[in-house]
């Protein structure tokens, strides 16, 4: 629900494109990127996939598109395209997954009797009402020459919070204990961050796709746009700049024109097929970024028939946040002797702060939040999405006594040991959450 996401500020992805039959290193052993049933010296054009490294909300879809690029530059668009995911989801070219996952979505064409195929990472958020922290970016197509990326951790509130990172191959792709990644060799991993916010831990899963140099030489194989990831605030403004590279890593933007496009973000209540779509970003020839409403949106760069993005978030200049911030209910106090029944029902309270813009970017702990007073039309909710799979496993507590200051959550008899809700506080673009567990 987008009414709920100002408890999460930033999501923004850092997106190079990605090739078909990429070079394999010495140490690299299957590049899944690529596959092609003829010899390379034959090929005469990369296919490149136009999303890009991409996130989505779960349930929502994605139509992805590609096309084709001569070793002149010149772009053909050619009609049967097969898509395919190794985790489902996929329509024809459309993309939607009903789990939170990582994964990567596949194209593969034939043309002028020769065979090519692309792959990007995706990654499937949960709903962003739920969502404890966030990274960002949260997919990444990178190659070996291009450089370190950091990854950045967003979580609005007034409780500690703690991050640790891990790689799963991390010959493909290192991360430090701070989380700058390093880039190593041709294939895929994925980033494992786990944050510990308020004593509970949660995880985000950040795939990563490294590529190698393309077989067919293209007058460029690289875009890079930077910031490639910036907060704003409503009426700020931001001067995107964007470089293109060839194979040699030589900087050849004077050759090319550079467009900027943006595509907007499509939140958990916003129909994907609707042409009022709201835009939190606006940009202009140049690349100048304005912020124009609370939300999230990319800007894609593109030259030369290939592409980069930067996924920009106007942040909300108010909060508000749920207490407490995770409870459990129902069950045993096994500390006590004999054991004595947990609570089965919890008074939930809201607050409402205004966000100190200087105060914020300088990352002064919680001495941003400045509490105010809370919206008069405050409610109360579940994260029901209609989708009765996803809704079997939230809808565990009932809500009663709702007012512009709290709510009492009371856990439903039966209720199965382990599950989790979350209770949303919201009024407009305002929304706070609380996680619930059953014991």
């Amino acid at each position: 629900m987008k009414n709920t996401k100002l408890f999460i500020s930033i999501m923004l992805s850092v997106a190079v494109l990605l090739f078909n039959n990429c070079k394999k290193s010495s140490t690299s052993s299957t590049d899944s990127s690529s596959s092609s049933s003829s010899s390379s010296s034959d090929k005469k054009y990369a296919l490149v996939i136009d999303n890009g490294a991409v996130s989505v909300d779960v349930t929502k879809s994605i139509s992805f598109s590609a096309h084709l690029v001569s070793s002149t530059g010149s772009i053909i668009n050619p009609s049967g395209i097969s898509w395919s995911s190794n985790i489902g989801g996929m329509s024809g070219s459309t993309f939607m997954f009903n789990n939170d996952t990582t994964g990567i979505v596949s194209a593969s064409v034939q043309y002028e009797g020769q065979t090519y195929s692309a792959s990007v990472p995706v990654c499937v958020q949960p709903l962003n009402s739920t969502q404890v922290f966030e990274v960002v970016p949260s997919a990444i197509i990178w190659s070996t020459n291009s450089g370190d990326i950091q990854l950045n951790t967003v979580y609005f509130g007034t409780s500690s919070a703690s991050y640790a990172f891990s790689s799963d191959d991390a010959s493909v792709a290192s991360v430090s204990s701070n989380g700058l990644i390093s880039f190593k060799k041709v294939g895929n991993t994925r980033i494992k961050v786990t944050g510990t916010i308020n004593g509970k831990a949660s995880v985000f899963i950040v795939p990563v796709m490294v590529v190698g140099e393309p077989e067919v030489p293209l007058p460029v194989t690289r875009i890079v746009v930077t910031p490639s990831m910036y907060e704003m605030f409503r009426g700020e403004k931001i001067q995107l700049n964007a470089k293109a590279y060839n194979s040699k890593g030589e900087d050849v933007s004077s050759t090319v024109t550079f467009n900027y496009l943006v595509v907007p973000k499509i939140e958990e209540d916003e129909d994907p097929n609707s042409s009022t779509t709201p835009t939190a970003v606006s940009v202009s020839a140049s690349g100048e970024v304005s912020a124009k409403d609370l939300g999230s949106a990319y800007v894609k760069v593109t030259a030369a028939g290939l592409q980069a993005q930067s996924e920009i978030i106007v942040n909300p200049d108010t909060v508000l946040i749920v207490s407490p911030f995770f409870t459990t209910l129902g069950g045993l106090n096994i500390i006590n002797f004999p054991p004595t029944p947990n609570p089965t029902s919890v008074n939930l309270t809201a607050n409402t702060y205004k966000v100190d813009r200087i105060a914020y970017r300088a990352k002064n702990g919680s001495n941003y939040l400045n509490s105010i007073a809370n919206p008069s039309n405050l409610q109360w909710d579940l994260p029901l999405t209609g989708v009765p799979d996803i809704d079997n496993l939230f809808n565990i507590v009932t809500l009663s006594a709702k007012s512009n200051s709290g709510c009492t959550a009371t856990l439903k008899s039966g209720s199965i040991p382990g599950l989790s809700t979350f209770v949303i506080a919201h009024s407009g673009d305002l929304g706070g959450v609380c996680t619930i567990m059953s014991n």
